[in-house]
């Protein structure tokens, strides 16, 4: 496939940075842009470049994509130029938006390689994005640093394998690198299950993932993680961390814009039928049953306290599994089974395109969002779910960051639980609030202060990541 190499001269301001001089195809051999510049008052600034290794993003959907795109969006801003190689899209198993397309900044530069085919790696039973592209990406990276100047690479996990290209980087090209988390690459969560409760080939995924995180985490110049707790095993695993920066996930408020402009339509449910429609939009797991089971309980108790209210009740779950196959692969209903829920609760399983998720959102009478029994889980999905301004009730860990920023922003009702209050004993009191959602008017907006939002905005993600790319350069420079 033919590589482009796009020559730009970037003037006036930092919004104008991508003024087009010319573009060529340059064949299968990769070729350098010139270095991009900013022209200001105080007068020309070059801009440093980060190669961003991602195997998947846009048009993908998945959280990995969305947090590379939104960072991708504002970094020239803050002084750092990125240069994306990631997967082809015909190689991803799950299914693409390419409307997603549109929201990725002008200029930007990506580079998509090939991987090991699913339909082959399927026979050997695994079928990782990561590991299918593993070698394509580092033939990639070694084409452009040494054809042009990479000041520094940055990788975000999952998928995990990935990992190990920014240690590779560093050992055979000297480039500092940096590694994000959006969710531990090892939990000690399924050690605490039974045996027959643990997924298969736990043991053998665990030690691997344990060996590939202690090398590529032993030269990295900095970590960021969406949360500090997705860090708490991994500091008990090594004599030295490097330093540590928390940039939860954040979200681009201009996407909703973008939705409002082009609306399309909500597969899930009919939003003019009269019914109530609360949805919950992200994985399920076994992690989030006992709060769902609180959730339920407290369905249950509406229904004998406020039957009128509560029947017209509707408990959407979207993509709740990550599943290659999801049809079937419930996450949710077998419970409201259980519970004799099955009338007021639909599940959806698969996952939905991004611009899909929203559209839910936005016409939903009202949101729900779970945490997980893991202290350190950071709902992604949160950010959006504020911006989408619908009234929302939040039931997570007290520990959970998604506390402090629903606090924070005013943005929803927070249910918390942890070790001194078991989520079981809240039931009454999430049968009340979802009392009050229902009640609310049509249309009804959260009352949500923008102004502590904005640090939550994919520009000031941003900005704090331009920072540890800073210090992760400076801390190079000194050492040399």
């Amino acid at each position: 496939m033919a590589a482009r190499c796009t020559f730009r001269l970037v003037c006036g301001d930092k919004q104008s940075a991508d003024c087009l001089i010319s573009t060529f195809a340059l064949g299968d051999r990769y070729q350098p842009p010139i270095k991009c510049v900013i022209a200001s008052q105080s007068g020309i600034k070059l801009l440093k470049r980060v190669l961003v290794i991602g195997a998947d993003f846009a048009p993908s959907s998945y959280p990995p994509a969305l947090r590379l795109r939104f960072f991708a969006q504002h970094l020239k801003e803050f002084g750092w130029e990125p240069i994306i190689v990631t997967t082809d899209p015909r190689y991803y198993e799950n299914e693409v938006d390419e409307e997603n397309q549109k929201l990725l900044p002008s200029g930007l530069e990506v580079i998509r390689t090939r991987a090991i085919p699913a339909a082959l790696t399927r026979k050997f039973n695994f079928g990782d994005l990561g590991l299918r592209s593993l070698w394509h990406h580092w033939q990639a990276m070694k084409r452009v640093i040494r054809q042009t100047k990479i000041d520094l690479v940055f990788i975000s996990v999952p998928p995990n394998p990935t990992m190990i290209l920014g240690r590779l980087a560093h050992a055979r090209f000297g480039v500092p690198y940096v590694l994000d988390y959006l969710d531990p690459v090892i939990t000690e969560y399924h050690w605490q299950l039974p045996r027959s409760q643990r997924p298969p080939k736990f043991v053998m995924a665990y030690t691997y993932l344990r060996v590939l995180e202690n090398l590529a985490v032993a030269k990295a110049a900095e970590l960021v993680a969406v949360s500090k707790g997705t860090f708490d095993g991994l500091a008990g695993r090594h004599r030295q961390l490097p330093d540590v920066a928390e940039i939860p996930f954040g979200v681009e408020p201009a996407d909703f814009q973008y939705l409002r402009e082009h609306s399309r339509k909500n597969p899930v449910f009919d939003r003019g039928d009269g019914l109530l429609h609360v949805s919950y939009v992200g994985r399920g797991g076994a992690d989030m049953l006992p709060a769902l089971r609180a959730v339920f309980r407290g369905v249950i108790a509406g229904l004998e306290r406020w039957p009128e209210l509560f029947q017209r009740l509707r408990l959407h779950f979207v993509g709740t599994t990550y599943a290659y196959k999801a049809e079937g692969q419930y996450q949710v209903l077998p419970l409201a089974r259980e519970l004799n829920l099955e009338q007021y609760v639909h599940e959806h399983p698969g996952r939905v395109p991004y611009l899909t998720a929203m559209q839910i959102m936005l016409d939903s009478h009202a949101l729900l969002i779970v945490g997980s029994e893991l202290p350190h889980y950071t709902a992604s999905k949160v950010f959006p779910y504020i911006v989408s301004a619908r009234p929302l009730l939040a039931v997570f860990h007290e520990k959970s960051s998604v506390v402090t920023i629903l606090r924070e922003t005013n943005a929803g009702t927070v249910v918390t639980f942890g070790d001194g209050q078991p989520v079981l004993t809240l039931t009454d009191g999430i049968a009340q609030h979802l009392r009050n959602l229902l009640a609310l008017p049509p249309a009804s907006c959260a009352q949500t202060r923008w102004e502590a939002f904005e640090r939550y905005t994919a520009r000031a993600m941003t900005a704090r990541l331009a920072e540890v790319f800073d210090e992760s350069v400076r801390k190079k420079a000194v050492r040399e």
